[in-house]
């Protein structure tokens, strides 16, 4: 099948799994009559499950992803979000609602499968494509799910326990369509269509299956034959095993001990920490900002935040900006003003200045990770962009599930007192790269002459315009 087509139909799956228009309302639904759970319950009892749960879940989901060939992964998504929502619907108590929160850290952690099934199924040229067609699907889905959401319930057309039926038949659509997409032949790991001596080495398994005289068969051939199809299958299925998770670490070891990857993902990591516990948050510090009986505009936020923040991650790619140079300040003066904008929430009352602050917060999140996963992506092989974008996620997760049991579950701090650590935590973040920045442009200076940055395509190297006294040497990739 060509790989516009498996494109469009993963594409399809994305849209209508991120359409989730209850979302935009949720914390309204849960602590309205719908539920009547109180504040407290849905900031401490409810929410942290997901963080904890996602957490769990993603590192076993990311490993069996590509030992499952990833499509029934991306079916299970779909599963968890249809359990999720029918619980929701119907679920009465604090008990079920963390039941709820488990299958949607579920269905969160299932999407691994929908970002790296599309590497697996076209070439290493078309990838840049097919990054940004799944982003741009699931940023429809996102901007179409919002929009719905606020006309919805502006014109009085459904209630916020509606709502949930859209999002409901939304992701059995999805599981449906799941099925029709092509299996995956191969995979990065398990699944290799070819794997090289080197990767392999000569101390595996499968290296000494070929080269192994045959077994002995008992006196009874035919029990031979099959004692010794199972000694064979058994020791292909260990060696898979084994090479998968040699070649795993190897990656890993290529990308983590190369110090520009290193810093970009750190980053990438503690940000993507700082976003999720912000969106995540964010609705409850809006309940405290809105007159009762005042119109409440979630959807519409939404559904700006996603429209403005698709548009800005399109254009960042094209900026020619030396982000070799840059990226530290960069990355620093927007962390400092995320900081500030936090800081300023956990004071403000005026609920206009807390929705236009979430939009410009969320742009400013997605347009620097965009930057980051570029840059990450320019120091690694192409077979570790899953695997490096998955560490990073769980990294992220990690530091979430941290902050959550510290300031949620153990200082059980009210929201706005939340806001204000969260802000402080995105001033560290700032300070961290402003030493790195300034160190960074004192040895550009200082150094006076030029070279070249070097960026490997395949063994292929291309070069930027840069300074230093020294040219450095390539950065070693796998070429596999």
């Amino acid at each position: 099948m060509h790989w516009i087509k498996i494109s469009c139909i993963l594409c399809v799956f994305g849209c209508f799994k991120d359409f989730r228009p209850s979302e935009s309302f949720i914390t309204d639904y849960l602590t309205g009559p719908w539920k009547n759970f109180t504040k407290e319950e849905v900031n401490q009892d409810i929410y942290p499950v997901t963080t904890y749960s996602y957490l769990a879940m993603l590192i076993l989901i990311f490993l069996i992803t590509d030992f499952v060939r990833y499509k029934p992964i991306i079916v299970l998504c779909g599963l968890s979000g249809i359990v999720t929502y029918i619980m929701i619907i119907f679920g009465k108590t604090v008990i079920v609602f963390q039941i709820v929160e488990f299958f949607y850290g579920v269905f969160m952690s299932t999407e691994v499968a929908y970002y790296t099934y599309i590497y697996a199924k076209v070439d290493k040229q078309h990838y840049q494509e097919v990054t940004g067609h799944t982003k741009a699907a699931v940023l429809l889905g996102r901007s179409m799910s919002g929009i719905v959401a606020q006309l919805t319930a502006s014109f009085e057309l459904l209630d916020y326990h509606q709502l949930n039926f859209i999002t409901l038949s939304a992701n059995i659509f999805a599981t449906i369509w799941a099925l029709f997409l092509p299996s995956v032949n191969h995979s990065m790991y398990f699944h290799r269509s070819s794997v090289t001596e080197k990767e392999q080495g000569k101390d595996t398994l499968d290296y000494h299956l070929q080269h192994s005289s045959n077994l002995q068969e008992s006196p009874d051939v035919e029990n031979g034959k099959t004692k010794h199809c199972f000694i064979v299958s058994s020791a292909r299925l260990l060696r898979k095993i084994r090479n998968a998770y040699a070649l795993l670490w190897k990656h890993f070891v290529q990308a983590y001990t190369t110090y520009r990857v290193a810093k970009w993902s750190v980053w990438w990591a503690l940000a993507t920490c700082g976003y999720l516990q912000v969106i995540s948050y964010s609705q409850l510090l809006w309940q405290t900002a809105v007159i009762p009986g005042d119109m409440i505009y979630n959807g519409a936020v939404d559904f700006v935040y996603a429209i403005v923040g698709a548009a800005t991650v399109f254009y960042v790619g094209k900026i020619q900006l030396n982000w070799t140079l840059l990226g530290d300040i960069m990355l620093s003066i927007f962390s400092l003003l995320e900081g500030g904008m936090l800081l300023g929430f956990s004071y403000s009352y005026n609920i206009w200045l807390l929705y236009c602050g979430y939009v410009i917060f969320g742009v400013i999140y997605h347009t620097m990770v965009t930057v980051a996963s570029f840059e990450v992506a320019k120091y690694i092989s192409e077979d570790s962009y899953g695997l490096v974008f998955g560490m990073n996620t769980f990294l992220a997760l990690l530091t979430q599930s941290l902050l959550t049991l510290v300031v949620v579950n153990t200082l059980m701090l009210n929201i706005r007192q939340q806001f204000f650590i969260y802000g402080s935590y995105f001033l560290v973040l700032a300070m961290m790269y402003i030493v790195m920045g300034i160190i960074n442009v004192v040895q550009h200076y200082q150094s006076g002459t030029k070279f070249h940055v070097w960026i490997s395509d395949d063994d292929k190297s291309l070069s930027a315009s840069y300074t230093s006294t020294v040219e450095p040497s390539k950065p070693k990739h796998d070429s596999s």
